[in-house]
């Protein structure tokens, strides 16, 4: 009866592995996406603002979501990765399944495919060469931002920033910062019982403690007992440089921020 029993219950097993290979092969499509075009991912631009932002945020920058901006997927990405992805979610994290139509899901892949390359197709007016120039002295900007290995961590890396961002978002992101600011880089203000004021970008919290990186790239650690206010009014550190660089010297930082692909 033993190797009988046995017998039967490897049947089991092979089943049910059929049933789930079966059922794998269902959930992934096997043609590329009918949505693949500009009124596709339009559409799926508007579907990723209601099913995906709170998580991926606004323009896939992350937060509580992955950042989609790298065009890197831990579940591949292809067309038929990517529906399957947001499509079933990932279990165990906290992606769900989306609460759409397969249309729905296939417009929404067509656009999460674009966020990783928006810059790639646009010429910048400016001149590179004069904005890196700008970039490094007047602006000031490697004091919060890094390119490679070199800068500041208080703002965003820029490595690749040409490819992920297009020309209107990088104008945007130096006249008026604060329109768009990732979650993780958005500032606070430390306010301590004996009236030091300290701001800079949160790194943790919890209940009994707050860990901040300060405005001179500085790790400082509070215990609450200490805080008499944490504020969040003023939500980005970078100030607005539409008044302090003329509209060429813009274009000449917006051209050098372009010419950013990363690792080719």
């Amino acid at each position: 009866m033993l190797p009988l029993l046995m017998l039967r219950t490897s049947c089991c097993f092979i089943a049910l592995a059929a049933l789930d290979f079966a059922f794998a092969q269902s959930s992934a499509p096997s043609r590329v996406n009918p949505f693949d075009t500009l009124q596709g991912a339009g559409e799926g631009k508007a579907l990723f603002q209601t099913h995906c932002s709170y998580c991926h945020g606004a323009h896939g920058e992350g937060g509580r979501g992955a950042d989609l901006t790298t065009g890197q997927y831990r579940r591949g990405g292809s067309d038929a990765n990517l529906f399957v992805t947001v499509r079933n979610g990932i279990p165990g994290t906290e992606m769900p399944a989306v609460r759409a139509t397969d249309e729905e899901v296939w417009k929404m892949v067509a656009f999460v495919k674009t966020i990783g390359s928006m810059g790639l197709h646009e010429k910048a007016a400016g001149n590179p060469v004069a904005g890196k120039a700008i970039y490094e002295g007047k602006g000031g900007c490697t004091a919060c931002h890094s390119i490679g290995r070199d800068g500041g961590s208080l703002g965003p890396d820029l490595s690749d920033v040409g490819r992920r961002r297009n020309l209107k978002y990088l104008e945007e992101s130096l006249v008026t910062p604060e329109a768009d600011v990732p979650i993780r880089y958005r500032a606070i203000q430390v306010v301590t019982k004996s009236g030091q004021t300290i701001g800079g970008i949160r790194l943790n919290e919890d209940d009994i403690s707050i860990q901040v990186r300060d405005e001179q790239d500085n790790l400082r650690s509070f215990l609450k007992e200490n805080i008499r206010e944490i504020r969040h009014d003023k939500p980005s550190l970078m100030p607005p440089y539409g008044t302090t660089l003329s509209k060429k010297e813009i274009e000449d930082v917006v051209a050098f921020l372009n010419s950013l692909r990363g690792a080719e």
